[in-house]
């Protein structure tokens, strides 16, 4: 693995991007008898003063939307470069919006269409089942009418208010169409999951989303934009790689075709490093750098937008850097995908000296993750004295790969780990496999769901799990992850094929947990003790999901609480003395 280097160009004022200059787009505010202290706009949190003044200011390109949130309400601001916009809010609700200024009419219609857009999210929650139930043709008829409850009435507004800017028309019109041609994009996925029918979208029907543009710089900063973009190129990216018959993994063929499409598509050099980027950072992300090297050189010879480079390649430097510390084998190779083993050893570990292993498997739900995620730990065991293994495994993308792939790499490591064991310094009967959440589920099913070699008797069995908030069964995403493969989930799941022999077991738990709830867990638990294994619950209160505190809740990024950690990482350690794998 060599480190890529950060290919200095110069950037040229003929780029059209680039030579837009930035102008500030003001909103000044006043809030009658404000009762919270910060009101947030975009990304930014404003102050406001005793006397509710409010002061924002934002250098940008192009007109686009804001949202701002305040006190509980919730609404979008249109903004233009240089423009500034007058605000005052005399009342809890929305009704007490006032606007002054240049852009006092686009931003009235924003308030006008705001039943409309609860509305129409009332009407797709309740509902979604049915009307991705209907055929292809029935579903479009349904979102063409709710694209015109947006814009039909903009044409009266719009004689009734002869100040209303040509490109807020513009600007609105496409965030309504692409917000709502991102809908129909997913509909071949959604309709299969609900009536296990599969179906593609017809050439009528991309025809109908295809209508608008995707090379158009201005509609950059729109959400709208960038998930419709990524949509079409995904779903032209797709019908490209049906037709590559090579023995390749998919994401591996993407990343190949997207490279000579995207340059075909986008004209703009800008948006094309955007995308570019966009797709190589996420490919990164979860394949790791074995896969991603070539991707980045490819990258550095085609990219011209600085800011664009410098995060594609600071993420690859600072994973390049992280390797420094292990040592990393590629332990399978499948259709080109390399899977990694990072290796981490004790300090003090002597030249003819065996030691007892930790692999450790990342959660992210099948779909996200990387052999990063587990350094932490893995470093933490190593200084412990164990020899600490952080495990890649391949992530389900809907296409090639299932979590039964993934289960097929854990297994294929822990009989690498253990056929390799006198070379790697491991104790072979002394392998302990630890994971959180569908990490712990791996480590669940190498115990649950053996494979053993007939030549040598060689086990994929781990000697001991260490648990955190696992999963222990395969409920509706594990069976979404299927994609249609014709298995019966139920034969995967841990929790239904409990039998005496296993190896011990530690699970650490949070009571609230939302993700991988206690009473699944409990009974796992319950279980294994009544088939007469040994099996250790610690649950602590306060805290969902790794440990996240209660009133943070499920639904982000965990960010443990440190103390509750520190307690579990405190009974790991003990866990691990009591059975021979710390001294």
């Amino acid at each position: 693995m060599k480190k890529i280097l950060i290919y200095f160009l110069a950037i040229h004022l003929a780029h059209i991007a680039d030579s837009q200059i930035l102008n500030d787009a003001e909103i000044r505010g006043k809030i009658l008898n404000a009762s919270e202290k910060i009101l947030k706009i975009g990304d930014t949190e404003i102050p406001v003063t005793d006397k509710g003044n409010f002061l924002f200011r934002k250098g940008i390109k192009f007109p686009g939307f804001l949202d701002i949130n305040y006190a509980g309400l919730s609404w979008a601001v249109y903004v233009e470069p240089g423009k500034t916009i007058q605000l005052k809010i005399n009342s809890p609700d929305l009704s007490g919006l006032i606007y002054k200024g240049e852009l006092k009419s686009p931003n009235e219609y924003l308030i006008k269409i705001i039943p409309i857009n609860q509305e129409v999210n009332e009407f797709l929650n309740i509902n979604w089942y049915q009307i991705h139930k209907k055929n292809e043709s029935e579903f479009i008829s349904i979102i063409d009418s709710i694209k015109g409850l947006f814009i039909n009435p903009l044409a009266g507004f719009q004689n009734s208010h002869k100040l209303i800017p040509a490109n807020f028309i513009r600007l609105f019109e496409a965030d309504v169409n692409y917000s709502l041609n991102c809908l129909i994009f997913q509909y071949p996925q959604v309709h299969f999951n609900i009536t296990s029918d599969r179906v593609s979208l017809s050439k009528e029907s991309f025809d109908y989303i295809n209508s608008v543009p995707v090379d158009e710089n201005r509609f950059i900063e729109l959400q709208s934009y960038k998930e419709y973009c990524r949509n079409w190129i995904d779903y032209r990216i797709d019908k490209l790689v049906e037709k590559n018959k090579e023995s390749r993994q998919y994401n591996l063929k993407k990343m190949d075709v997207l490279f000579e499409f995207l340059p075909e598509v986008f004209k703009n050099q800008r948006l094309l490093d955007y995308w570019l980027s966009e797709y190589l950072n996420e490919h990164i992300e979860n394949t790791w750098l074995a896969n991603s090297e070539k991707y980045v050189e490819a990258f550095n010879k085609t990219c011209k937008t600085e800011v664009y480079k410098s995060k594609i390649n600071d993420l690859y430097n600072s994973y390049y850097d992280s390797e420094k510390d292990h040592i990393v084998k590629i332990f399978k190779s499948i259709e080109g995908y390399k899977l990694e083993a990072h290796i981490f050893y004790p300090d003090d570990i002597k030249f003819d000296e065996k030691r007892p292993a930790m692999v450790i498997f990342h959660g992210g739900g099948f779909v996200a993750g990387n052999p990063s995620w587990a350094f932490g730990k893995a470093r933490d065991y190593a200084a412990k004295g164990m020899i600490a293994v952080s495990a890649q495994y391949r992530l389900s993308n809907f296409r090639d790969i299932t979590p039964l792939d993934a289960i097929q790499d854990a297994k294929d490591l822990m009989i690498w780990l253990r056929k390799n064991a006198d070379s790697l310094k491991i104790i072979e009967n002394k392998i302990a496999a630890s994971g959180w959440s569908v990490g712990g589920q791996l480590c669940a099913t190498l115990a649950v769901f053996p494979d053993t070699l007939a030549d040598s008797g060689i086990t994929t069995t781990p000697d001991a799990l260490l648990l955190t908030s696992p999963g222990t069964g395969t409920g509706g995403w594990f069976t979404e992850l299927l994609n249609g493969a014709d298995v019966n989930p139920a034969d995967f799941s841990p929790v239904d094929h409990i039998r005496k022999g296993l190896p011990p077991t530690i699970i650490l738990q949070g009571r609230d947990d939302t993700v991988t709830p206690l009473k699944d867990v409990q009974l796992f638990h319950d279980k294994l003790i009544a088939h007469d294994n040994y099996c250790e619950i610690w649950i602590y209160d306060d805290v969902g999901h790794l440990f996240t505190p209660t009133w943070l809740g499920d639904n982000g990024w965990p960010k443990p609480d440190t103390e509750v950690q520190r307690q579990a990482d405190l009974r790991a350690v003990e866990f691990l003395i009591k059975f021979g794998f710390i001294k």
